[in-house]
């Protein structure tokens, strides 16, 4: 799947991402930074964004090379390349992305999707490392969803809405409202976290302390495996990689902090170095993982975020409010019309209970059909402090079952 929905894709990445204007190379410190003339302020802002964050899909990729069944459809990084050439009019940078990806803490590195245009040196298929600093963005696909894609919503956010249409069905991707990006898949039954592409409002702040402060679905729910597993093969925890990296090592970058701990408690020593010199507090520290930095610390495990949940699943609460909800529409309305009188006095209290059954209704269906109302829902302005698409289906329900009353109420009983 992964090697399909990639080849179908070839062509809208290249026409998108592979072409850069003019630029300078600027040396600051000891990294060698690409500042691209003409490149917008947005471009910039999302590139930053796509590094603070990169540990996200960092973690994700963790989990996906342990699932027997792949679950994602794509996983790639777009990277910088020098371009090595005499021609005046050449770009100094092409930026191209990486599948297949690998990180140590310091290099990417992968095979590279597409034909370069102006690295002559590469082609598609080969097999390619470069400096974290060189990272511009990254994305994975989940059921048709993206999560990431910073420059890719930087580019959608400057084109008309035919044009952004036509884009999002090159590739093929369920990509959020532009200028919105998801880092995460939500918990089943829950909202999904969106932020801004500059992750520069108390919302996007108080979302990323949640996300570095809970663990991956996948290690709440396989904790037991892994215990099971570093039980039966302990050199598991002290055998060193062909990269020169510890299990240790790897599980800290990533910020698996049940894996950590399950680790540190089994002999896992703290002060061992990878190939690069690191402790694995160093690396903790390099990849920003604050509960991963305090069991490290203490030898204790750290908190999760406060309201974090194992996922418990929606449905069966949804289906409850549906069977409710007909319920009280059957006894209390139906059999009364089909009786032949009224089923509550007063017209207003009757129209209003109505509508009300009504709107339970929605609502467990909602939560019967998972998160795509939500995801919906962020697409739509903010009106006051709620949402316009929550208001729309309250004030159109709530109308659509008051009239629905009035003409149910003339049927059955010739007046209202």
């Amino acid at each position: 799947m992964l090697d399909s929905l990639a080849s179908s894709t070839y062509n809208a990445i290249e026409q998108l991402h592979t072409v850069t204007d003019q630029g300078n190379i600027h040396q600051m410190t000891d990294q060698t930074l690409y500042a691209v003339e003409g490149e917008s302020e947005i471009f910039q802002e999302a590139v930053a964004s796509a590094k603070a964050t990169f540990k996200f899909f960092w973690r994700e990729l963790s989990w996906e090379r342990r699932r027997v069944v792949p679950g994602l459809d794509l996983a790639a990084v777009k990277v910088s390349f020098g371009v090595n050439t005499s021609d005046p009019l050449s770009p100094s940078v092409e930026h191209m992305w990486v599948t297949d990806v690998d990180f140590d803490g310091e290099n990417l590195s992968g095979v590279l999707m597409s034909e370069p245009h102006w690295v002559k040196s590469l082609a598609a298929g080969d097999q390619v490392s470069v400096p974290f600093v060189d990272l511009n963005d990254w994305i994975y696909v989940l059921g048709g969803r993206a999560f990431g894609g910073f420059t890719v919503d930087a580019l959608r956010s400057t084109m008309a809405p035919v044009e952004r249409d036509e884009h999002d069905a090159a590739w093929g991707i369920d990509f959020a409202e532009a200028g919105v990006i998801e880092l995460v898949p939500p918990a089943r039954g829950q909202e999904p976290l969106m932020f801004t592409r500059g992750l520069d409002t108390p919302s996007d702040r108080h979302a990323l302390a949640k996300l570095e402060r809970i663990e991956h679905p996948m290690s709440l729910n396989v904790q037991d495996m892994i215990e099971q597993g570093l039980e039966d093969d302990p050199e598991l925890i002290s055998d060193y990689d062909q990269s020169g990296r510890l299990l240790l090592h790897r599980e800290v970058l990533a910020g698996n902090h049940d894996f950590v701990y399950a680790l540190l408690r089994r002999g896992a020593d703290p002060q061992a170095t990878d190939s690069y010199g690191r402790t694995s507090f160093s690396l903790a520290q390099l990849a920003g993982w604050p509960r991963v930095i305090t069991v490290l610390e203490t030898g204790e495990p750290a908190p999760q975020f406060a309201d974090q949940s194992v996922g418990f699943p929606a449905w069966p609460i949804g289906v409850g409010l549906v069977v409710i909800a007909l319920s009280a529409l059957y006894f209390i309305y139906f059999r009364s019309w089909l009786n032949g009188y009224s089923p509550i006095n007063s017209y207003f209290l009757g129209s209003v209970g109505f509508a009300t059954c009504v709107w339970v209704v929605g609502q467990g269906l909602v939560l019967c059909t998972g998160p795509w109302y939500f995801r919906l829902r962020e697409r739509t302005p903010m009106w006051g402090n709620a949402r316009a698409l929550d208001l729309i289906c309250t004030v159109g329900g709530f109308t659509i079952a008051t009239w629905a009353y009035d003409l149910l109420t003339r049927y059955f009983l010739g007046f209202h």
